[in-house]
C-alpha cells in the first residue's frame, strides 16, 4: 500500500471515533491494583535449573505450507496428569524466579499446546484475569496454562523487564527457561506457544514478541503498549499480534504518548495507533481494513509476511479494567480463537 494513503488511512481508522475518551496524555507510571492474594492452595514444587543457554525451535512455515511434523520428545511416553494452581521454581541467571501452572489431563502421545500468561504491575501472587475461564479453557482445549511472576530488578520501576538490552536479559531468559522447563516436564507441542498479558504484561509482551518470536507462535493482550526507542526488535520470524485496548484507558494512553516517572532506559510509551503501525510493519502488512461492533472498532491488517495477521480490538468508552466480553464473546475465547489459529 502507498505509504502516504496508508497513513491517512491510518489516522481515519484509530481517531475518528475515538477522540471522546477520556485519557490521561500525562500518565505515568501504571500502577495496576495488586488484587488479593492468590486464594487457591499451590502445591510447593521445588524444580531448581541452571540455565545457560537457549535452544533454536526452528523457524515458521511458508504460508500455505502444510503443518509442520510434531516430534515428541520424552515426556510423551507417559500419560499426563493434571494439575492445578501447581508452583515451580527455576534458577535462572543466580534468581530464583517462580511460576503458576495448571495442566489438563492427557493420554500418552498427546501433545499440549502452552499459553503464558504476564500480569499487571503488583499482581505477581494475584489471580490472573478470567483465569477459571482460561483454565476451563485449557482443559478442553489441552493447553498447559503457566503463570509467571515478574520481580523487581533495580533500577526498573516494573515487575517486568521493559526495553530488553543485552544487560538486562533476565526476563527473557527465565521465559526461556520456563519453556523448556515445561517441554522437558510435559508432551508439549512446540509449535503451539502462546502468550497473553493485561497492563504491564501487555507490554512485556512486545518485549516477547521482539525477542523471542522464534518460539512464539502467536500473542494477545489487553491494556499495554510498548517504547517509542526500541533497543531491539529483530524478526527472526513474522509474529501474529492481536492487541485489546479501550479508548477512555487513563492509566495506559489510547490516543496520547506517554513517559514513565523514572525509568529513563524505557523512555516515552507509544500511543495505540503508533503500536498497531509498528506491528503492522514488523509483519509487512500490506492492508487494513476495519467494521464496527457494539464495542467499538475491528481493525485487521491483513497480506503480512509468512501469512501472519495483526488484529486490534478497540474498546470505546471501556477504561483499564479487563473486559470480559468483546461484542458478546468472552474476551479469553476472542484470544484463543486468534492465537490458535496459528502454528510456528
Amino acid at each position: 500500500m502507498n505509504k502516504l494513503l496508508r497513513c491517512i488511512s491510518l489516522a481515519t481508522l484509530f481517531l475518528l471515533g475515538a477522540c471522546g475518551g477520556d485519557s490521561d496524555s500525562s500518565a505515568s507510571a501504571p500502577a495496576d491494583d495488586a488484587g488479593t492474594a492468590d486464594s487457591a492452595s499451590a502445591a510447593d514444587v521445588s524444580a531448581t535449573t541452571d540455565v545457560s543457554t537457549t535452544p533454536d525451535t526452528g523457524t515458521a512455515p511458508d504460508a500455505g505450507a502444510p503443518e509442520p511434523d510434531i516430534v515428541l520428545g520424552p515426556a510423551c511416553g507417559e500419560p499426563t496428569a493434571s494439575e492445578n494452581q501447581a508452583l515451580y521454581e527455576l534458577n535462572v541467571g543466580g534468581m530464583t524466579r517462580e511460576y503458576r501452572l495448571t495442566v489438563p489431563q492427557a493420554e500418552a502421545g498427546v501433545p499440549l499446546s502452552v499459553m503464558v500468561g504476564f500480569h499487571g504491575g503488583g499482581e505477581a501472587y494475584a489471580d490472573y484475569p478470567q483465569e477459571q475461564a482460561f483454565r476451563s479453557l485449557g482443559a478442553e482445549q489441552g493447553v498447559i496454562m503457566a503463570y509467571p511472576r515478574g520481580a523487581l530488578v533495580a533500577p526498573n520501576e516494573g515487575e517486568w523487564q521493559l526495553n530488553t538490552s543485552d544487560d538486562m536479559m533476565h526476563d527473557i531468559n527465565f521465559i526461556n527457561a520456563l519453556l523448556d522447563d515445561l517441554s522437558t516436564r510435559y508432551c508439549v507441542d512446540v509449535t503451539r506457544l502462546y502468550a497473553t498479558g493485561y497492563s504491564l504484561g501487555s507490554m512485556f509482551i512486545y518485549e516477547v514478541a521482539c525477542q523471542m518470536n522464534d518460539r512464539f507462535a502467536a500473542v494477545a493482550s489487553f491494556a499495554g503498549s510498548m517504547p517509542i526507542s526500541v533497543n531491539s526488535c529483530e524478526m527472526v520470524n513474522k509474529l501474529p499480534v492481536m492487541h485489546i485496548h479501550g479508548t477512555d484507558d487513563s492509566t495506559i494512553s489510547y490516543s496520547d504518548e506517554w513517559d514513565w516517572k523514572a525509568w529513563p532506559s524505557v523512555g516515552p510509551m507509544m500511543d495505540i495507533p503508533q503500536l498497531m503501525e509498528f506491528w503492522g510493519d514488523q509483519n509487512g502488512c500490506q492492508d487494513v481494513d476495519w467494521t464496527d461492533n457494539n464495542d467499538g472498532r475491528y481493525v485487521v491488517y491483513d497480506g503480512c509476511d509468512e501469512g501472519v495477521r495483526v488484529e486490534h480490538h478497540r474498546l470505546d468508552g471501556h477504561g483499564h479494567w479487563w473486559p470480559q466480553t468483546i461484542d458478546g464473546v468472552s474476551t479469553h475465547q476472542v484470544m484463543w480463537n486468534f492465537m490458535s489459529g496459528f502454528t510456528r
